[in-house]
């Protein structure tokens, strides 16, 4: 008989230790997917960098006068200050965006063309200063910013834009070889161009006009099909090459000027490959040939990038550097050509322009920064749909904690009956006794007389090392009505699911005790009246932010205070108390501490 009921008790021991096992291995599963789970959140947080086309989209059609152009407040859309020198050029960023976001038939494309097509001027009485007047006219047609005013090289090449994006360069009204002979008539000796739209360089070559040049050849001479002459190209690589800062890298603005506005690297960039024959392959050959893009990158990332912002600055010159999504914007559009954009912290770039999104769907407060921040998300292939958002995990079903005691405690029972381990048996079975003895039966938190011993532990380290002790007592506010309006069947689980909570945000040598009823009690070791206020005030927040079965919210009215020297456990509880109760006599749901007696006793006058 011993024999069976020894292995029937290591029967029963065994399923303890298996269900203990168990219940110890899903809470270390659920563990582990809660923190796989965080991980998983803060990457989504960190890279759920999206945008909404439609709502650009919106923004900028709401802007689109009846007469084409686009405006820039649509409060003003029918002022006739909004037609203006800036007009065409704020368009063309309007319309290159609305191309990008695949977008145009929400515009009276129509309506855009008229406009452009007002600023044409046909057969234009025009020839290259200081060239000699040939006998036959070849012919010059070119765009203005507004009707009566001088065509120029930057109006120009808006206006063709804007018509290669409507996918109109085929008007017959167009003579496109008379706007070839105006653009390339700005040619100078030097290689570079110059544009009547900039009157303050004269006829002086410059950087901001050869680009602007290059641009509108290029439309041409894709669409043409036209070679550029050797003389051109040459000449537009011997004035970038001149404008090359031997010091700084980077380009000037003019002939003999340093490097130090970001723009006119990507203005040497497009100058080149716009007019370089042949395809894309072939054109950024020639970019990778005429220009040193190894010290041209590490210029533009030495002298204008701000690392901290994740932008490029337009200026060199410290006092002037600041973020500018158009020369972030200007920069990556060169490197993604070049296939250079793995020099830069795509990432970076892709949160710095997020943060200048607005509801309404602009970005920076402007037609043209909105430009910019479009093109470059698409540039940098930043998505327009959000990430899926991480699924929390479900805590498993498990077994219930008291099945390995009821296995244990069963086996106990069984050992009784077998006279030889009787001695082990009582061994046993007092030791569980004195488990049970030191937890509380509803929360599983340790109850009050065991809390008393552990305090009495500490008291006795406090008084022989002085390490710093803290308390937190808390009372759950409005308990009674709970209760009363609920049952107290709802009001056990309420209490257990604020242990819950509770226990979770507490360290392993923190000792969490149910004092009474709603009451509650933390000791908190090697903590100091600050950290112990600190912890209390988290638990007051989480308490308040949880929500507990069927919608109910709960507070918490939480004392602290400090084991002084002098103190016994008592006056020690006491404060503690006292701070508590004047937590809820100054409204409920805070956090009081006490430092001294002395206080304490203010405090029992007060809620006297």
């Amino acid at each position: 008989m011993n024999r069976i009921l020894l292995l029937l008790a290591g029967m029963l021991v065994a399923l303890a230790v298996f269900f203990q096992w168990k219940i110890a291995d899903d809470a270390l599963r659920y563990s582990r997917l809660q923190t796989e789970y965080q991980q998983a959140m803060e990457d989504y947080r960190e890279r759920n960098i999206y945008y909404t086309p439609a709502t650009t989209v919106q923004w900028i059609v709401s802007r689109q006068n009846p007469a084409g152009y686009f405006v820039p407040n649509p409060d003003m859309l029918f002022e006739p200050s909004q037609l203006n020198d800036s007009t065409l050029r704020g368009t063309r960023y309007a319309i290159s965006t609305l191309r990008d976001l695949d977008a145009l038939q929400s515009i009276n494309r129509q309506a855009v063309a008229s406009y452009v097509m007002s600023l044409y001027q046909a057969d234009m009485d025009w020839h290259p200063p200081d060239a000699p007047e040939p006998e036959a006219h070849p012919g010059y047609a070119g765009f203005a910013t507004l009707p009566g005013e001088t065509a120029g090289v930057r109006p120009t090449m808006d206006a063709l834009i804007i018509l290669t994006a409507l996918e109109m360069l085929d008007d017959p009204r167009l003579n496109l070889e008379h706007i070839w002979n105006f653009i390339a008539g700005h040619q100078n000796a030097d290689g570079g161009f110059w544009d009547e739209h900039y009157p303050e360089f004269g006829q002086g070559s410059s950087m901001k006009a050869t680009s602007f040049a290059a641009r509108a050849l290029g439309i041409l001479h894709r669409h043409l099909k036209r070679p550029f002459s050797t003389k051109l190209t040459d000449g537009v690589r011997r004035f970038v090459r001149d404008l090359e800062d031997p010091d700084h890298g980077g380009y000037g603005a003019r002939p003999g000027e340093p490097a130090t506005d970001s723009y006119n690297s990507f203005r040497a960039f497009i100058s080149v490959m716009d007019t370089s024959n042949g395809d894309g392959a072939e054109q950024r050959r020639s970019v990778m040939e005429n220009l040193d893009m190894e010290r041209l990158v590490a210029s533009l990332l030495d002298d204008y990038y701000l690392a901290d912002i994740g932008a490029f600055s337009r200026f060199r010159e410290a006092k002037r550097k600041k973020p500018s999504l158009k020369a972030t914007h200007l920069i990556v559009w060169m490197l993604a050509e070049v296939g250079y954009l793995g020099h830069l912290d795509t990432h970076a770039i892709s949160k710095y322009v997020m943060t200048l999104r607005a509801a309404n769907g602009q970005y920076g407060g402007d037609i043209y920064t909105t430009y910019s921040a479009i093109g470059l998300l698409r540039k940098l292939g930043v998505p327009t749909e959000p990430l899926p958002v991480p699924l929390k995990p479900q805590k498993p079903a498990s077994i219930p904690g008291y099945v390995p005691a009821v296995f244990f405690v069963a086996a106990l029972l069984v050992l009784l009956v077998g006279h030889q381990v009787k001695k082990m048996e009582l061994q046993n079975i007092n030791r569980a006794l004195s488990i049970q003895a030191s937890i509380d039966g509803l929360t599983g938190a340790y109850n009050r007389q065991k809390f008393e011993v552990l305090l009495k532990e500490q008291y006795h380290n406090f008084v022989h090392h002085r390490h710093p002790v803290s308390v937190v007592m808390f009372d759950v506010d409005n308990f009674k009505s709970i209760n009363d309006e609920r049952g107290h069947l709802f009001g056990d689980e309420i209490l257990k699911e604020i242990t819950a909570v509770i226990r979770e945000a507490l360290r392993g040598a923190d000792v969490f005790a149910r004092w009474g009823g709603e009451e509650f009690i933390i000791l908190l070791p090697e903590t100091d009246r600050v950290g112990a206020y600190q912890l209390a005030e988290k638990l007051r927040q989480l308490l308040a932010d949880s929500t507990f079965p069927e919608g109910q919210k709960v507070t918490a009215s939480f004392g602290v205070t400090e084991l002084l020297e002098g103190d016994d456990t008592d006056d020690f509880i006491e404060r503690a108390d006292m701070a508590m109760l004047f937590a809820k006599a100054q409204g409920k749901n805070r956090v009081v501490s006490v430092v001294s007696d002395v206080q304490a006793e203010l405090m029992s006058t007060s809620c006297a």
